[in-house]
């Protein structure tokens, strides 16, 4: 992947470029930024930039042997490593490389909830276990096909578990020669603090909104008004514009599932409460987070709507109608009560607390502010 192929970011596109041509590279590097912020994408730009063998001062070539392979993900010097769900104790990415590959050349802004979801375990969490980062250091001990660099990148470190953690340690911290490895993470507090230590951290902050417009325009030719307004909603999250995009005019079921739930807290049904809890206790850790963020976002939508800013609403439809009934319930006094609680249960969604007992007391303090609001 070239730089230039990567959404905004420039001055830490030039900070890398910089640090390969001064000679200064880190052994081992963090891409630390939220989801959709482009941090794989950047990484994957700046391992062709690595290997490339005409560097430009502003990218790679993208034309020789080298910036051809790592294109397309099948540089033999490259090494990944990513969760995945294992079906015994010794399996390892390596039997999914090829999905993989597949996934990230058609989205390298991809987010986990995709990547589960097209290996038909969306309703699942995956790992990276113990085998795979034995595999994984053992690949980076190998002699160096092209006589340069070896490079190992580990998407979404957050998802190791706790031995597959512990193991990463001592090679993060003395790699073998030539030897650069990269972590590309979306929390940095999923991750063990011994792990952060070991890296240099390279921040990806959340894109900007003329950015993710621009990068709607360039990549979907969208009309310039409704890549506007999608870059408006999306939070900085590139992936999530994207996705807006391309199912625009089809349900959202987190929208569907939030206004359903909002519905029954305020009427105080119980029982149906209690179904609900059980529908979403079902639809995997990966997709219960997505769900929390999206109802953040909703929330703090309806806080600017109530401050008369309509014109930063840019939803339409039955969420527009929606938002409007629900804003009133959602006042300057308890803002920052909602803010908190979605916080808080998606935190505890991570630590891989029981979603159906969580979302059930989750729904008892909602149901408590929506008809203290009421009143």
């Amino acid at each position: 992947m070239l730089f230039r192929s990567v959404i905004g970011h420039t001055d830490i596109k030039n900070k890398l470029i910089r640090s390969v041509n001064n000679g200064r590279i880190s052994h081992a590097q963090l891409f630390l930024g939220p989801e959709g912020s482009g941090n794989l994408a950047m990484a994957l730009a700046y391992i062709q930039y690595l290997f490339c063998e005409n560097r430009g001062e502003n990218d790679a070539c993208g034309t020789c042997t080298n910036c051809i392979k790592v294109a397309k993900m099948e540089h033999p010097d490259v090494h990944f490593s990513f969760p995945f769900f294992a079906k015994n104790t010794k399996d390892t990415a390596s039997n999914y490389v090829k999905p993989f590959r597949k996934a990230i050349l058609q989205d390298p802004y991809l987010n986990t909830v995709k990547w589960f979801a097209s290996l038909e375990k969306e309703n699942k969490q995956g790992i990276i276990n113990v085998s795979e980062i034995a595999d994984f250091t053992r690949k980076l001990t190998l002699k160096s096909y092209e006589g340069g660099f070896k490079v190992g990148l580990i998407w979404m470190p957050e998802n190791m578990n706790d031995t597959a953690a512990h193991k990463i340690l001592k090679t993060l911290e003395e790699p073998p020669p030539q030897t650069v490895i990269i972590l590309v993470a979306n929390d940095q507090e999923g991750l063990f603090k011994t792990i952060v230590s070991r890296t240099q951290i390279v921040v990806i902050p959340r894109l900007g909104n003329e950015e993710i417009k621009n990068g709607l325009i360039d990549m979907l030719e969208m009309e310039p008004d409704l890549a506007e307004n999608l870059a408006a909603v999306s939070d900085g999250n590139f992936f999530l514009a994207k996705e807006q995009a391309q199912n625009i005019g089809k349900s959202n079921e987190n929208f569907e599932l939030f206004r359903d739930w909002m519905r029954l807290c305020f009427k105080k049904d119980l029982y149906n409460i209690s179904k609900w809890t059980q529908k979403i206790g079902g639809i995997g850790r990966e997709k219960q987070k997505h769900f929390l963020n999206y109802a953040l976002f909703l929330i703090r939508q309806c806080a600017v709507l109530n401050y008369g800013a309509e014109n930063l609403v840019t939803m339409g439809g039955d969420e527009r109608v929606f938002m409007q009934r629900f804003a009133p319930f959602v006042t300057h006094e308890n803002l920052q009560e909602y803010i908190d609680e979605f916080e808080l249960a998606y935190r505890h969604i991570q630590q891989n607390a029981n979603a159906r007992i969580l979302f059930t007391d989750l729904s008892y303090r909602i149901l408590v502010l929506l008809n203290k609001a009421k009143k």
